[in-house]
């Protein structure tokens, strides 16, 4: 087997779904703001480190099967602007569907230390690809998503990230929505979430780059972090929705589950990158 034959092998990730589990408790309902009572959309909810979980709907609604093996773990809540909440499995009841509600917190506002210098536009990322890389994306549990992130090393500068990136191959699909998430730099993978701002972006997608417009949302970062690309999938799709482009070096960070277990894959990354104006 050549050597490109290999990382190809290496780097194809496929969406795989434990098959549906006869028994176990069936969780229903819908998920809303605790002052407003209205839905929250596009909640992550699953068991950490288990990959066992799914995305709530626009409207809030979700169904997450739990297998009996697992009776004895905490179902967590995340979303972007609330406090996580879990709550412990054994208190739930598969009987009528159940509304959660989740608080909103506080978010201190980064400081930014501002030089004075003519600001230039740069390319963070990595803006190549190699037509024997690339990753798939293969939906097999209709509400939960494929989520997949790219190193940015920033430094200390002040940046203002005006755009993101992502080079597609092969759509099989005219549209998709995507969820870009940014997290802080763990020692080899993402952290907690940096940026609690919700930037949902439904769009057409093709061959080639798609570029995401981040300059209304007037973010300004200057720490090393991790962007990810996170995949919510609207509908059941019997064969990949598109490919993903890589190039050789670094690591591929792929996680197929909401709340789930980041897979770290060295030997090729993702063909991403931020315009940021510095």
């Amino acid at each position: 087997m050549d050597s490109c034959r290999y990382y190809v092998l290496l780097f194809l990730i496929v969406t795989a779904c434990s098959p549906a589990v006869a028994q176990g408790l069936l969780l229903t309902g819908h998920i809303q703001d605790q002052r407003t009572h209205r839905p929250i959309s596009f909640v992550s909810l699953g068991i950490k480190g288990k990959n066992v979980g799914t995305v709530a709907d626009e409207n809030g609604h979700f169904s997450l099967r739990i297998s009996d093996s697992l009776a004895s773990d905490s179902l967590t809540f995340s979303a972007i602007g609330y406090r996580t909440q879990a709550i412990a499995i054994a208190h739930l009841t598969a009987t009528r569907p159940q509304t959660f509600l989740l608080v909103e917190k506080a978010t201190a506002l980064q400081e930014v230390v501002v030089r004075a210098r003519a600001a230039k536009l740069r390319r963070i990322g990595t803006t190549t690809h190699n037509p024997f890389l690339w990753g798939n994306i293969q939906q097999k549990q209709t509400h939960d998503i494929v989520e997949f992130a790219k190193f940015i090393p920033l430094g200390n500068t002040p940046s203002e990230v005006r755009q993101a990136h992502i080079f597609l191959r092969r759509p099989t699909v005219d549209t998709v929505t995507f969820r870009l998430n940014f997290y802080r730099a763990g020692p080899d993978r993402p952290a907690e979430r940096l940026v609690e701002r919700t930037i949902l972006v439904r769009t057409a997608i093709h061959d080639g780059w798609l570029t995401i417009d981040l300059a209304p949302y007037m973010l300004t970062l200057q720490t090393d972090f991790y962007l990810s690309f996170e995949f919510l999938p609207a509908r059941q799709l019997p064969v990949p929705a598109f490919s993903y482009g890589a190039q050789f070096g670094g690591a591929a960070l792929v996680r197929t589950s909401s709340l789930g277990t980041w897979k770290r894959e060295p030997g090729a990354s993702l063909t991403a990158y931020v315009t940021v104006q510095q």
